[in-house]
């Protein structure tokens, strides 16, 4: 029976729906390709120095950057639907790896290694389950003010967070979120070699994103400082650099165990969020710009199947990527085969590269995270929403400054749950009109835009604007009060427009069956129009139908309308024969 019952919830869906790569790829035409490879070569310039600074804010090894990718962008190209998506390490997942990592081991520890790999592994599956079990509705749920608000506040952490390889040091008992008061407090102690190294790369990178945005900023920035650090040697004037980084393809497997899996599973939930609403976002804006859909059920798929081969190449959590979506697009992308020949791209540099980035200061890579996020801090991400409505504008401060004032994971789930207040709230706010007849019609509308309209002595007409349930009812019942107690002379039929009470739950129908008999005992009768079907069965089931009769059920409001007319008139009659 429950297995019949999963059956009907869980749609069948063809095999083929399961890997996009099977319907694109037989379709890939010739002349995508040189905008293809041009983007891939683009995204590698991008992807190899921003993958080793993300690995850094995930508190792991530069490498395990470069190992993220390969696996996680092949991963995404067989399984995601959006044509035009990057998928790999990126800040903000990076910071929300590290955030929970760190409260179970030590950074640079082995055991703080595996626990980040473990995490990969443990979002990978709870965005796969969501995906089969069509979680993807939740994606709906994220408002845009809600999310705008969380990358700000994450993307002021990230780059607070870059300035102890920036300044030369780092405050002692520094925790993950940013304390810029630390900073301040301890400002006698910046490296000066370090500031003016890390400063002149982040003014470098600014200068080529303005004057020359299509050259590769981020690549250009990266080797001239590894060349200008071996010929003056940086390392010995006290600047840090990035060191050895080993050689080779990463060690393919699972090195990790249940207790490892178990460990992180707590925190896990909200990386898989931030992972999911992020890519979705990015995924649906370049879908929207190109005219193709994004399944959001199989996006869930993609991102977990991009997080497992992340997880299996020994590295850390991986989501979409905005910055590195807009460059490949930016220059010709038409296809995940940008994903793929990028990652071919990214394993050559992992197998024989690495050694070029040995005298690559930590300032740099402080500089090239500060200009990737950059871009998000933009206040008027927030402040757009305060023109619109009030109550978004400061869903969205809330958001941000969640986040900087509890922390990313805290700042998530605080976001999380405002997003659900607002909804629930939207959802709370619905008007009860009173309604008129427009004179010479049947049509009915609200007594403030028809100021002429038709009213009934004794009958009373009124519309809720939306659906009935535990956060409404009670006000809905409120406004039915005042306006039987306003009306004069006082109705004696309530006639409700129910067109646009497209839900109710149990609570609406208990409520309106005691208010139902509290105005019968006033003698005051409750009549419905055009009661949905779904709604209808919910009144039924819920006992709301038997205290009024059939005939008390309208299809439309005129048909209420003329039926109270003829009992009037027939009472009337009654009267003047008796």
């Amino acid at each position: 029976m429950a297995s019949a019952q999963a059956k009907r919830l869980i749609p069948k869906r063809p095999l083929k729906s399961f890997f996009p790569i099977l319907t694109w790829l037989p379709a890939y035409q010739k002349t995508w390709l040189r905008g293809d490879v041009i983007a891939a070569l683009t995204l590698w310039a991008l992807l190899v120095p921003e993958a080793m600074a993300y690995a850094g804010i995930a508190g792991m090894p530069p490498e395990t950057g470069l190992y993220a990718a390969p696996l996680a962008m092949v991963a995404y190209a067989i399984f995601g639907t959006a044509r035009h998506l990057n998928v790999g390490p990126s800040s903000a997942v990076a910071a929300l790896s590290f955030s929970v990592v760190i409260g179970l081991a030590a950074t640079g520890s082995p055991e703080f290694i595996t626990l980040s790999i473990a995490l990969a592994f443990v979002v990978g599956l709870m965005l796969i389950i969501g995906g089969l079990l069509r979680f993807g509705v939740l994606a709906d749920f994220l408002s845009r003010p809600v999310l705008d608000g969380f990358v700000v506040g994450v993307a002021v952490s990230i780059a607070v967070g870059q300035l102890d390889k920036l300044l030369g040091f780092q405050p002692e008992g520094y925790d993950f979120v940013p304390d810029t008061l630390k900073f301040i407090g301890h400002i006698g102690q910046t490296h000066i070699p370090t500031l003016v190294v890390g400063t002149a790369s982040l003014v470098l990178l600014f200068a080529i994103h303005k004057y020359t945005p299509k050259l590769p900023g981020a690549l250009i920035v990266l080797f001239l400082s590894i060349a200008l650090s071996s010929i003056f040697n940086f390392e010995g004037v006290g600047i840090h650099i990035v060191g050895q980084i080993p050689a080779g393809l990463p060690d393919f497997g699972v090195a990790i165990g249940l207790k490892d899996l178990l460990k992180v599973a707590p925190g896990a939930a909200g990386v898989a969020l931030v992972a999911f609403a992020e890519s979705v976002a990015i995924a649906r804006s370049y879908g929207t710009k190109h005219g193709y859909e994004v399944d959001a059920n199989q996006e869930l798929v993609a991102i977990g199947a991009a997080n497992i081969g992340s997880g299996f190449s020994g590295a850390f959590v991986v989501d979409g990527s905005m910055s590195r979506t807009a460059a490949a697009e930016g220059s010709g992308a038409n296809s995940q085969m940008v994903s793929l020949i990028a990652a071919v791209a990214v394993l050559i540099t992992a197998a024989a590269l690495t050694p070029l980035f040995f005298n690559l200061p930590e300032a740099t890579l402080g500089a090239i995270v500060i200009h990737a996020v950059y871009k998000n801090i933009s206040l008027t991400k927030i402040t757009q929403y305060r023109s619109i409505t009030r109550l978004d504008y400061v869903t969205a401060i809330v958001a941000a400054v969640g986040v900087l004032a509890f922390g990313l994971l805290e700042g998530l789930i605080m976001a999380a749950l405002l997003g659900l207040v607002v909804l629930l709230y939207g959802t709370k706010q619905r008007n009860t009109l009173v309604l008129a007849r427009v004179p010479g019609t049947d049509f009915y509308r609200g007594m403030e835009n028809n100021a002429q309209g038709e009213t009934f002595p004794g009958l009373l007409i009124l519309r809720f604007d939306g659906s009935l349930f535990f956060a409404n009812v009670h006000d809905f019942i409120t406004a039915v009060r005042k306006t039987i107690a306003a009306t004069d002379p006082p109705p004696k039929v309530v006639l409700i427009d129910s067109e646009s009470i497209n839900g109710i739950d149990a609570t609406a129908v208990i409520a309106l069956k005691e208010f139902q008999k509290q105005l019968a005992e006033s003698g005051i009768q409750i009549r419905l129009a055009y009661v949905k079907k779904n709604v209808m069965d919910v009144m039924e089931r819920g006992s709301l139908t038997e205290s009024a009769p059939p005939e008390h059920f309208y299809p439309y409001v005129q048909a209420g309308v003329d039926a109270f007319l003829a009992e009037q008139e027939s009472t009337t009659d009654g009267e003047r024969n008796g």
